[in-house]
């Protein structure tokens, strides 16, 4: 029985040592993918944590209400405008904006989602509100597809500079894409597929990719926000 208290004693003091070295578990998720009500495109999605699961990385996805997602293969406009589309997605929400708080995590990152989705509803305040909080505090910030256009529909890359257009899948050419309406923004758009605009002046870095480059936007998050030298 002696010894057996002696190892106990020393896993318990091995543990407090690594706890105070900072080698314990962290207890925070490291990014926060928000998406919008409904209609966030499966296929751009699983590419996006399928990186992150591969890679260890802590992610929570929030959007406006518990329970399942609707992802837009799998609803009315999607069957019926793509019906060769796999569907079948699945994914439950843990979290809405209400349950969050963004010093639990390292990045944010505005989800993808088909060209036809909107952003409506209570939630919509909330996620402004915490892009804002992101953007005042310097976190680093990511929007692919649906995500980018958001970003510069708010201003965010007001004289910044976006990965190459176009951002939808339901987006034929970048001409079509800026036609109208992102030509309207004070945005220079690039020729990369993912761009990182590193700012001046301690403001966030944003960045942005379009929905051909899902897993590149994944992988380029972690190596340059996730990974310690």
């Amino acid at each position: 029985m002696r010894r057996v208290g002696c190892l106990v004693a020393v896993a318990i003091a091995i543990a407090v040592i690594f706890s105070v070295l900072g080698f314990a578990s962290p207890e925070t998720s490291r990014v926060v993918i928000f998406l919008p009500p409904e209609t966030a495109m499966g296929a751009e999605f699983v590419q996006l944590i399928a990186v992150f699961d591969e890679q260890g990385v802590d992610y929570d996805v929030v959007a406006a209400e518990k329970g399942p997602y609707l992802f837009w293969e799998d609803s009315g406009e999607g069957g019926k405008a793509s019906p060769d589309l796999p569907r079948g997605y699945e994914w439950t929400i843990r979290k809405t904006f209400d349950d969050i708080d963004m010093a639990d995590y390292d990045v944010l990152i505005i989800g993808p989602a088909f060209a036809h989705s909107f952003w409506v509803g209570d939630s919509l305040p909330k996620a402004e509100a915490f892009l804002q909080q992101a953007y005042d505090e310097g976190m680093p910030i990511g929007g692919v597809s649906f995500g980018a256009v958001f970003l510069i529909g708010h201003g965010y890359l007001d004289g910044r500079t976006t990965a190459r257009p176009p951002f939808y899948r339901g987006v034929v050419s970048p001409e079509a894409h800026m036609a109208g309406f992102l030509s309207t923004f004070d945005v220079i758009y690039g020729t990369e597929c993912i761009y990182v605009d590193y700012g001046v002046g301690g403001v966030s870095t944003i960045i942005t990719a379009n929905y051909r480059c899902v897993t590149g936007f994944a992988e380029r998050i972690i190596s340059e926000f996730l990974t310690e030298d």
